[in-house]
């Protein structure tokens, strides 16, 4: 199993992204592969969207077009041990913005996955593959 990580995201819900097309791709084999989307990179999200000030009736639309494409038992849910192990992580993880980027690790861990669908070289700070 992988795990998509936010800039897929990112990249499949905008249009104009240079990501798009590859980040299309792999949002559409959400429904019949080994991938899947941590909860955390759907709040990230969120949080980027509201940053870049998308208005609620946007994000609104945004993410009812995700719950088509996203299966929610594609969704890997966060609880106390991920968290827990997010405060381990954060000791590898001194950048910028890193709060998401543990949060999408510690889940990969978890659920015993070992590689991010990411354009982010940092996960390999935490022992994971990326590709994308």
């Amino acid at each position: 199993m992988k795990i998509i990580d936010t800039v897929v995201l990112i990249g499949y819900i905008d249009p104009f992204d240079i990501r798009n097309e590859k980040a299309t791709e792999y949002v559409g084999q959400l429904q019949e592969n080994e991938l899947m989307v941590a909860s955390a990179s759907l709040m990230e999200l969120d949080l980027e969207l509201k940053t870049h000030s998308v208005s609620n009736k946007d994000r609104t639309i945004i993410f009812n077009a995700l719950s088509k494409v996203i299966p929610s038992e594609k969704i890997l849910s966060l609880n106390p041990e991920i968290f827990a192990k997010t405060g381990r992580l954060a000791d590898k993880a001194k950048w910028r913005g890193a709060y998401f980027d543990t949060l999408i690790a510690a889940t990969a861990f978890f659920y015993d996955i070992r590689e991010i669908i990411t354009t982010d070289r940092k996960f390999e700070k935490f022992g994971l593959k990326y590709s994308f």
